[in-house]
Order: structure tokens, then sequence, then C-alpha cells
């Protein structure tokens, strides 16, 4: 069935959905837990919003703070899961002085012809980095990755615990509701006409997910992305004022 008019006039968002739609009747014929390729945080809420698929798919991108992740497909409660097909690599260069980007990174991976789908979350901390990679082309990626921009790296199978933790601090912020305009301008500094032109625009999103209500309520425990801007999550409301402000703490990633 396709349903896909329903949702968006796309072709790219069309195709997307054609091919999850075709995982989930896989799914059920096999009995088996299907992955698709890595998605972006705007087609992982296309995705989301498809009344079709609840129940269906959910999201994993190999760590919880990923942003890149695959939707999994279980049509049945009893289906066979071989787990993410998706392994964590470490590489280092060779100069501890030196640093690379993310740019980097992504660009010496693309260079050997690996396409951005089939990549995950890449994560840079100085001379170290650490990104995610279909199963698919990891022994390619064993075998051809030897340098990232202009330094030799050494590349090893990852562990999750060579992922750095975030750097946070708290912050405390004084807004009139839990409404997504609201908290966006005091974690990001902007105006709430600012953050509100912001959203509107799909520049901010609530859990990976891309939210285009500036009236969308916040909870605790939401993390709230704007693009050029950081992150930052919502710890809970602490108080209210006399005049029915409401005083929340944020913890922002630096």
């Amino acid at each position: 069935m396709d349903f896909s008019k329903k949702y968006t006039n796309r072709d790219e968002e069309k195709i997307l959905l054609k091919k999850i739609n075709d995982l989930i009747s896989r799914s059920e014929k096999t009995y088996s837990v299907l992955y698709s390729h890595f998605l972006t945080p705007a087609e992982l809420t296309l995705l989301s919003k498809i009344d079709e698929f609840y129940g269906i798919i959910s999201f994993e991108g190999g760590y919880p703070e990923a942003e890149r992740r695959m939707c999994k497909v279980k049509h049945d409660e009893y289906a066979y899961d071989e787990g993410l097909p998706a392994v964590l690599y470490s590489v280092e260069i060779s100069d501890s002085r030196a640093e690379i980007s993310h740019r980097d990174v992504l660009g010496s991976l693309m260079g050997l012809g690996i396409k951005r789908e089939m990549l995950g979350d890449i994560l840079v901390n100085g001379n170290k980095a650490q990104f995610f990679c279909h199963k698919s082309v990891c022994d390619y990626v064993e075998m051809n990755l030897q340098k990232i921009g202009r330094y030799r790296v050494r590349v090893k199978k990852g562990e999750l615990s060579d992922i750095p933790k975030p750097k946070t601090e708290a912050v405390s912020v004084n807004v009139s509701s839990m409404r997504l305009d609201s908290l966006c301008g005091e974690c990001f500094g902007l105006s709430r006409t600012k953050a509100a032109e912001a959203i509107k625009r799909g520049e901010v999103s609530v859990n990976w997910l891309i939210i285009y209500d500036t009236d969308r309520e916040v909870n605790a425990g939401d993390k709230i992305s704007m693009r050029g801007k950081g992150k930052a999550e919502v710890v809970g409301v602490t108080g209210m004022s006399k005049k029915g402000r409401i005083f929340a703490e944020i913890k922002k990633y630096i």
C-alpha cells in the first residue's frame, strides 16, 4: 500500500518510506529484525510521524547520544535480532600535538568511496576520533583508511568506553513557560522571536528529531539541539516565582 502521498510530496522521502515499508514486509515474512542504513535527524523525524509504522519501528545509533541512527524494524515481538549492523572504530593520528576535525574524518572516509548513509556519528577529540560504520564496509575501511587529512592514522575497532563523555555546565534559567521557543532562547542566548524563527526553519531538534512547533512543551530529560548553536538538556523545574515564572535547570554541552 502506497501511503507516502499522505506524508510527503518529495521524491527522496517517498523512496525512503518505500524502503522502510519493504523492510517491514521482509521482517514479517522472515520473522527477523531488520535495519535500515544510517538516517539523518530529518529522516528520523519523518519516519517518527508515520502512523502506519507505529509500534513496528524504533531507532538505534550505537550509543545513547547518537544523532544519526538506523531504523530498526521489528514486526513480531519474537523476531530474531542479530543486533545493530554497525561497528565502532577508533582512529588516532601519529602527531599527538595536531588536531583533526569532523570534516577531516568524514572527508577521508567519503574519499574512499563510502557513502554517507553507511556512516553513523563521528566524534572527534584532539588527535583522536571515533566513528560508526555499517558492517558491510568494515573490512574495506580497515584495509584502506590510512590517512586523515595529511596525517597517517592507526585504525582499530573501538569500545563504547572509548567515546569521550561530553563536557557540560549547569545553567539556571527563568522562563515564562516550558515552550520550546522559550527554552531555546534561554539555552542559546536568543530572543524568543529569534528562537521561534529558527524552529520554523527546521534548525531545532528535540531528542534528535526536528521540531517545527514553537509551542511544543519541553520536559525534563529532553535534549535540545540548535544548528550552529550547540546542545542542551533540560534537567527539570526547580521552582516558580511569585509572578508565575518558571525556574528550570539546564545542562549545556560545551
